[in-house]
């Protein structure tokens, strides 16, 4: 039982056609549904849940999910509602701007009635990402989701992945997402996020991640862009440089590197229950190597699920510092 029901929005991401930014091509993605889809091509099991809209995009969404081998079970079409959309614009560095436009989607249109069909027995691990927070009602749903997942003793995965445009009042936005760490397992910040999540928490970087782990998540990765990756145990800290690559498009970097980490604790490495594994130093010190491959190879190519990587791409370049792939 290897599962992974990644929870959150599935959307189309303009994504720009030449350097100026001046045409866009249509691409399915969703942090969430990239992570789904990360899993499933590194070779696992993977499931998405959200909601779907009802409009010409609804096609294009759940075929590229099916396309990926991503269970769609739990893809639940919201009568009358439209497809979510973001611009998605790069520099000359590959780095990207975001332009969203997303009111009363389909996205933020999953209740808690939709979370009463998962069938939980088949799934391991849920992953979710702070997008389903930024409104009351889909905050709800998720936090539901959350609480239904750790009923059932799974492993919850929380990659904070802040799109401050989609907030209303940032203000709200610390209060909200520390609201989810009670339940979380791993949660993934990058330095930017840290550094406005403690700045709004009026504390420190150093502080706010001893207050994750004080809260009870097992491992909290941060990732720093080119500089070293780090991942933060109560009784360990550990630090990997990523690999040096001239990168094409950062899109789906973030979403590869935890699909990695996750792909790595469920389906690699030692014999340990999953559960052992988050506290398994020679684990968790494979699985941010293996994660950094998984998120460098994603740089390589435009788009989000095209380039996230296959597992026979990313063990080629595996190198495991203790114990193997």
């Amino acid at each position: 039982m290897t599962k992974l029901l990644c929870l959150g929005e599935l959307l189309i991401d303009m994504l720009p056609q030449d350097a100026h930014n001046s045409a866009y091509l249509p691409i399915p993605g969703g942090a969430p549904a990239n992570v789904a889809v990360g899993y499933a091509k590194l070779g696992g099991e993977a499931a998405f849940c959200g909601g779907k809209g009802d409009d010409h995009f609804a096609n294009q969404l759940s075929n590229a999910l099916a396309q990926y081998n991503v269970n769609t079970d739990y893809l639940f079409t919201i009568a009358g509602s439209q497809t979510a959309m973001v611009i998605v614009s790069l520099d000359e560095t590959g780095e990207r701007s975001f332009g969203f436009y997303r009111h009363n989607t389909a996205d933020v249109l999953l209740t808690q009635a939709h979370l009463a069909q998962i069938n939980w027995q088949s799934i391991s691990t849920l992953h979710f990402c702070s997008n389903t927070l930024t409104d009351p009602a889909i905050a709800s749903t998720t936090v539901k989701a959350l609480e239904l997942a750790k009923t059932h003793n799974k492993l919850v995965s929380f990659d904070v992945n802040l799109r401050y445009s989609l907030w209303e009042n940032t203000h709200d936005i610390a209060s909200n997402v520390k609201a989810c760490y009670t339940y979380c397992d791993i949660v993934k910040l990058s330095r930017d996020e840290l550094n406005f999540l403690a700045k709004h928490s009026e504390t420190t970087g150093e502080d706010y991640i001893q207050m994750l782990l004080n809260t009870g998540v097992k491992l909290v990765f941060l990732t720093d862009g080119p500089e070293p990756a780090k991942v933060y145990h109560s009784a360990f800290i550990l630090n990997e440089s990523a690999p040096k690559i001239n990168a094409v498009d950062t899109t789906s970097a973030g979403d590869a590197f935890i699909a990695g980490v996750l792909y790595y604790l469920n389906n690699l490495g030692s014999n340990l229950m999953l559960a052992d594994k988050l506290n398994d130093e020679t684990s968790i010190k494979n699985a941010l190597h293996f994660a950094l491959q998984c998120g460098s190879k994603a740089c390589l190519a435009k788009g989000a699920f095209p380039a996230l990587p296959v597992l026979a791409d990313v063990i080629q370049t595996v190198k495991a510092p203790n114990g193997g792939a």
